[in-house]
């Protein structure tokens, strides 16, 4: 690579200095540099003191979250409970409900089994009946019998008698007459007596079809009784549960209300205490503001001594800071001079996401010149002193694409381990790397509080400078030490 040279960075930078300079050289000299450190001890002060309040500020916001989600909860509960005393209320009535057809259907059960107990005995009775009429049909069938075996020994009687007749001539003849109607009588009578048998015969047939259905129907009766008995059993035991649950809903009810009236109690103490937690929350966010402000301020105190001649323990990483980002604003011009890169492309916000990192990491268009061009740069600062924790670049979004090698690993499976290890290729858009990428005073000293995990913090300092190209402000060089 060609040797660039370094120009400065630009004419609001070059006249800020000479304004500088001019004052310094009309006022009477003073020395500075007590003032400088009494300025940063109070800022040391202003910064841990400040921290606190964010930390406070944060714990305040999560508590009030907290409380509107308990209060959101407790909201849902009420409702959920009032939900169950309505619900407590509708089972209480259908299972009284239930009770009433249960008790109405055993009844029915009841009074069905006494009239099918009544069939059962009329049909046993009916059967008893039908027997002795089956007794009596057969008496009546040897009755007949016989009233046959009379008439058919009357019809010989008849035939001898008008044998006799015959032989006795005239003198017979009203013998004969007589034994003629003796013996159509007797024709008749067995008449009778055939369809008397056959009738009985068919009353017979009758009878034994209705005795055997008669059996049936008390057979089927008897069933009807004992499955009756069953049911009745049954709903006296669905009985029993409708009574249980109707019980439960009623003790439901009782403890609905217990829960509706702890919460009627609960809700107003629950507000007043987010609203006390959120008024503290506005005052600590109020305090955390002019804590910042009044940050600012030290530091700017510090600035003016140091641009006024002072002496600060800082004065040599300042020197390196701005030497170094003049370096990397000569690089960048002669890398867009020379046509390696457009200056859309160097000044792109186009960031693209690195597939599968975590934490995010993202690609520009100017990634891979700054990781050519700022690397040398930004790993010779290390050297500056054992102080030193890193050195890296980043544009006005906080984006810092190229990182020293020891924060440049590839990323692992371990997310809290690339968070720490991988922190090239991220955004760092916090107050401290906002101010850096943005700020356009010849050099800005920041001290902030270092997460080192564990709820302790270490007091750091981040002096930065920044990075213009063709006039325009690029980001700025930040060098990051331990206070």
């Amino acid at each position: 690579m060609e040797p660039v040279q370094v120009t400065p960075q630009n004419d609001t930078h070059a006249q800020w200095e000479a304004d500088a300079r001019a004052a310094s050289m009309a006022a009477p000299k003073v020395n500075l540099t007590p003032v400088i450190r009494q300025a940063s001890k109070l800022g040391y002060e202003v910064v841990d003191v400040s921290g606190f309040l964010d930390a406070l500020s944060h714990k305040s916001q999560a508590q009030l979250s907290a409380v509107e989600l308990a209060k959101a909860s407790a909201d849902r509960v009420t409702a959920a409970s009032a939900s169950v005393g309505d619900l407590a209320q509708q089972v209480a009535e259908a299972s009284s409900s239930a009770l009433g057809v249960a008790q109405t259907s055993a009844t029915a059960m009841r009074e069905s089994s006494s009239r099918s107990a009544q069939v059962a005995q009329w049909v046993g009775t009916a059967a008893d009946q039908i027997e002795a009429a089956v007794g009596a049909l057969s008496e009546i069938e040897k009755n007949n019998d016989m009233v046959r075996g009379i008439a058919t020994q009357i019809s010989f009687l008849s035939i001898n008698a008008r044998i006799e007749a015959t032989r006795a001539g005239e003198e017979g003849r009203q013998f004969r007459v007589i034994a003629d109607a003796v013996n159509e009588l007797s024709a008749r009578t067995n008449e009778v007596a055939n369809e008397v048998r056959q009738n009985i015969s068919s009353l017979s047939d009758a009878i034994s079809q209705l005795a055997e259905e008669s059996q049936t129907v008390r057979g089927d009766a008897e069933q009807v009784i004992k499955d009756n008995d069953q049911t009745d059993a049954a709903l006296g035991e669905i009985a029993a549960q409708i009574n249980q649950v109707n019980d439960q809903a009623s003790l439901i009810q009782q403890e609905t209300g217990n829960t509706n009236d702890a919460l009627a109690e609960f809700s107003p103490a629950f507000r007043e205490l987010g609203e006390s937690i959120q008024d503290t929350a506005g005052q600590t966010e109020g305090v955390t503001k002019r804590g910042h402000a009044l940050i600012d301020l030290t530091e700017g105190i510090v600035q003016e001594c140091v641009s006024l001649g002072g002496e600060t323990a800082d004065s040599a990483y300042i020197e390196r800071v701005q030497a170094d980002a003049a370096r990397l604003s000569a690089a960048l011009q002669h890398a867009v001079d020379s046509g390696r890169i457009t200056q859309a492309q160097l000044f792109s916000r186009d960031y693209r996401p690195i597939q599968g990192t975590n934490p995010e990491q993202f690609m520009t268009p100017f990634t891979e010149l700054t990781d050519e061009l700022f690397t040398p740069i930004q790993e010779e600062a290390l050297t500056q002193s054992d102080a030193v924790v890193f050195c890296a670049a980043v544009n006005v979004d906080g984006h810092l694409p190229t990182h020293n090698k020891k924060f440049a690993k590839p990323q692992g499976s371990d997310p809290d381990w690339n968070a720490g290890n991988c922190r090239n290729r991220r955004m760092f858009n916090d107050r401290v790397g906002l101010k850096a990428g943005q700020s356009t005073k010849p050099f800005l000293l920041q001290v902030y509080r270092r997460d080192m995990g564990g709820g302790v913090f270490k007091l750091m300092k981040d002096v930065s400078a920044p990075i213009t190209v063709n006039g325009k402000h690029w980001g700025g060089l930040r060098l990051a030490y331990s206070a």
